[in-house]
C-alpha cells in the first residue's frame, strides 16, 4: 500500500496538502491550540494518530487480520483512542 515506490506520492513536508491527511491534521491542531492535546509538532501528532491505523489496514488488505468490517473499525477505533490516550492532556 504504501511501500512502493511512485514518483508522484506526496512527501513528508507535502502531507498537509492531502485530502485525506489534512482534516486530520487540522484537528490536531486545533487540538493543541485548545490544550486538548499536549504541546508538539502537529505534523507528528497526527503521524502517531494515523500511521497504527494504515498499518491495520496493510496487516488486513494481508490476510493477516481477517475481522468483518465492523471489528475492523473497532480495532481501529479501539487502537486510535490508546494513542490519543499517550498525547491528550
Amino acid at each position: 500500500m504504501m511501500a512502493e515506490r511512485w514518483e508522484g506520492a506526496r512527501r513528508l513536508d507535502e502531507f498537509a496538502g492531502s485530502p485525506a491527511f489534512a482534516p486530520v491534521l487540522d484537528v490536531v491542531r486545533q487540538g493543541v491550540r485548545d490544550g486538548v492535546l499536549r504541546d508538539g509538532d502537529p505534523l507528528e501528532i497526527t503521524l502517531a494518530l494515523t500511521t497504527p491505523v494504515l498499518g491495520l489496514v496493510q496487516l488486513r488488505h494481508g490476510g493477516r487480520i481477517e475481522l468483518s468490517e465492523k471489528d475492523f473499525r473497532a480495532l481501529c477505533k479501539r487502537t486510535v483512542g490508546r494513542v490519543l490516550d499517550g498525547v491528550a492532556t
